[in-house]
């Protein structure tokens, strides 16, 4: 017999995923402390809410998801749109109707007029659903999930609200003349100076570029704005994981104008040690460690102001060829909407090409 239950059991949520994706080799997802902080501790619940539900079938969990709403999103938009995130479930339709008919259901009582995701929760965070490649590993901070997901999505009437598209590139790919000779008429303009983020005055440095961010990207669908102490909150959680020469600032006399930062993929380490025990984890873990020689591009901002200029273009190549340097070598940029045709043209011209598609769905309730 399957039941909803309306939980605040954390720690059975989070573990869920990894009872149904054992044997799944290309599932890696953040380790189990730190997703119990996001959904309990994180600053983003300071102004918003949600409601956990577990799906069980005689005493065993078969599914989960969050609903969630989002008032800075809704605020920023004028909009009364309710969301979904965390969801994982067997391969079932009935199974997955009655998870989001109860998700439905809780935004609905809210307020809600339409449910959208998944989110986790939001797009300032991991979102979307694998569409395709699911042979392959996601990159740090990315998801994973089996083909089936999309079908069970669509099963209870969501239909695709926007694609989210990923790119990949190595150091071996070239850049189109076309922007070789863009780069180097912008070398000669002795305004623009390039710098790695000052670790000295990291949590200043962090707060500068976010406001940016939110300048940069407050128009584009799905925006959600990083709040004061959400800022705060990624400066400490980035701290550790960014190397300077994935790092960089452009400044235009003396103020920043565009900025792009990198982690490495540190998906290879978790892949490690989710999937070992014992002396194994520990050294093939280390070993994961200091073989990394991929990142991931997730922040790239142009302040508007500075628009139109070819700066995206400048602050690409810098990273480049930093990490070339460094003995990276490859990267994943991810993501960008589907319809950003302008930078989308751009990344590619650098030599980035298409990879991972990840969906975002949505439904009128």
């Amino acid at each position: 017999m399957l039941k909803v239950i309306q939980t605040e059991n954390v720690k059975k949520f989070v573990n869920f995923p990894f009872t149904l994706y054992k044997k799944c080799p290309h599932y890696i997802t953040d380790l189990k402390s730190n997703t119990i902080n996001l959904l309990t501790k994180d600053p983003f619940w300071l102004n918003n809410e949600r409601a956990l539900f577990l799906l069980e079938e005689d005493g065993e969990i078969i599914g989960r998801i969050c609903a969630i709403v989002n008032r800075a999103h809704n605020k920023h938009w004028n909009d009364t749109t309710g969301f979904f995130g965390f969801f994982d479930c067997i391969n079932d339709a009935s199974a997955a109707y009655m998870l989001f008919s109860h998700a439905s259901t809780w935004l609905w009582r809210k307020g809600c007029k339409s449910i959208q995701g998944p989110v986790n929760p939001s797009t300032n965070h991991t979102c979307g659903v694998l569409i395709d490649h699911f042979e392959e590993d996601p990159f740090i901070m990315m998801p994973y999930n089996f083909h089936y997901y999309d079908d069970l999505i669509k099963s209870y009437g969501f239909e695709k609200a926007k694609d989210l598209i990923a790119f990949e590139r190595t150091d071996k790919e070239k850049m189109s003349p076309r922007i070789l000779k863009l780069i180097e008429r912008f070398s000669r303009n002795k305004d623009i100076n390039f710098r790695p983020v000052n670790f000295k005055k990291f949590n200043e440095e962090v707060d500068k570029v976010c406001r940016i961010y939110n300048l940069t990207w407050s128009q584009n669908w799905g925006f959600v704005p990083i709040s004061d102490a959400e800022i705060k909150q990624t400066a400490k959680e980035l701290k550790s994981m960014l190397k300077p020469e994935m790092t960089t600032i452009c400044e235009i006399n003396g103020e920043i104008a565009a900025f792009a930062i990198c982690i490495p993929n540190f998906n290879r380490v978790l892949k490690e040690w989710q999937q070992n025990s014992g002396i194994s984890k520990i050294v093939k873990t280390a070993k994961a460690y200091f073989n990394i020689k991929d990142f991931r591009m997730f922040m790239l901002g142009v302040h508007p102001e500075h628009r139109g200029r070819g700066l995206e273009i400048l602050v690409i190549n810098e990273i480049i060829n930093n990490c070339i340097k460094k003995g990276w070598n490859k990267a994943e940029l991810s993501w960008l909407l589907e319809d950003n045709k302008p930078i989308i043209s751009v990344v590619q011209e650098t030599g980035c090409y298409k990879t991972k598609t990840y969906r975002i769905y949505n439904k009128s309730l």
